[in-house]
């Protein structure tokens, strides 16, 4: 009678092991809608991943297939400090001119033909060259490549591509416990700031020629419209348009905002706290803004809320971190704290956070 019993358990277990295998089996042809609008088929399970921007290997590590990389962009090589695991793996050339060469060698693995196992992840971009239409031209000589525009730059989408990178890569259990704590940060957020005023701001992203903005349709304004925050530039019909200096003091902003990017042979993120070389070159990109003809009677200079922020905390999957701190500097007395957000953030990287250092210059007083 036991064996009767073990025999029929037995059974059943292959059965309930059978139909998973052809649950799973059909999965694949899988389809996925890319942020493109492209819809991309993938015939078997993705086991190699190419990615070329910093926001999308900072997707990839969160979802835990750090392994599944093959090769990278020179952004990600360049951020060791991010991307310990990364850093070593093989260069595809530049993020914004891939090597395309290259990426057909690290496909074939040494073989004749590819395996369809493997895909390439960029941006969208559809009038750049090295957005994903140009990518996919680039890859068009080697079959069995799959090419995947994903950004993670707009808040709008950060959850839905997400999603998509969590099935693409077989992950999306670590793709839905990352959405939930997204949610959460961003719900508190709105929250802190319900029913606060929004003071105009004025983001500058560059200042090399003519200064350039960052207008509607650019991530920058969505994730200044989630920390409550009015964009001066979203009614110049233009993601990245060019203003004068004139013009900004004719908005007369409550609150600037002042990109800036970390150098390349950066060893750490964020800058050293004050007094420290990185505090005084950042007060010198501050002054220059400051000394500017007229610049004296804006509203933001006259209340000292002219500030620099590491730009990195803005895109990619830390973005609700930047929301944070940009929250706290927009708005004081909200109950938030963005260095709590960052070290859970990071911990999440399987990084710690760096005490001593910060993201935002002046820096805010509580980050002090």
């Amino acid at each position: 009678m036991r064996i009767q019993l073990f025999s029929a358990l037995a059974i059943l277990q292959l059965a309930a092991l059978l139909l998973c295998g052809s649950a799973w089996a059909a999965d694949y042809p899988l389809t996925i809608t890319d942020s493109a609008g492209r819809d991309v088929t993938f015939s078997e399970p993705v086991e190699r991943v190419i990615v070329l921007n910093s926001d999308v290997a900072e997707a990839v590590v969160m979802l835990g297939a750090a392994d599944k990389v093959v090769g990278v962009s020179d952004t990600v090589q360049k951020k060791g400090y991010y991307f310990p695991m990364l850093a070593k793996k093989q260069n595809v050339g530049k993020w914004n001119q891939p090597d395309y060469e290259m990426i057909g060698e690290l496909a074939r693995g040494g073989k004749d033909n590819i395996t369809p196992d493997i895909v390439v992840i960029g941006y969208s971009y559809p009038d750049k060259t090295y957005g994903i239409f140009g990518v996919e031209k680039g890859l068009a000589p080697f079959k069995d490549i799959k090419a995947v525009a994903l950004e993670f730059i707009k808040p709008e989408n950060m959850t839905r591509e997400m999603e998509i990178l969590g099935k693409i890569l077989d992950k999306e259990s670590e793709a839905r416990d990352y959405i939930n704590w997204y949610d959460e940060k961003r719900s508190k957020i709105e929250k802190a700031v319900e029913g606060q005023n929004m003071p105009k701001v004025y983001a500058e992203w560059s200042s090399t020629s003519d200064l350039s903005t960052l207008g509607a349709g650019s991530g920058f304004d969505q994730v200044l419209s989630v920390a409550k925050g009015y964009n001066i530039a979203r009614k110049l019909g233009d993601a990245y348009p060019k203003v004068g200096w004139e013009w900004v003091i004719t908005q007369n902003p409550e609150v600037i905002i002042k990109r800036q990017t970390q150098s390349s042979d950066q060893k750490q993120i964020g800058w050293k706290s004050e007094p420290s070389s990185d505090t005084v070159k950042l007060q010198a990109v501050r002054n220059e803004l400051l000394a500017r003809s007229g610049a004296s009677g804006i509203s933001a200079v006259k209340s000292g809320k002219v500030y620099i922020m590491d730009w990195d905390i803005l895109n990619g999957l830390d973005q609700v971190v930047g929301i944070t701190y940009l929250a706290k500097l927009l708005h004081p007395e909200a109950d938030l704290d963005p260095i709590g957000v960052h070290k859970e953030y990071l911990k999440r990287l399987g990084l710690e956070y760096p005490e001593g250092r910060t993201f935002v210059y002046p820096e805010l007083e509580s980050s002090k």
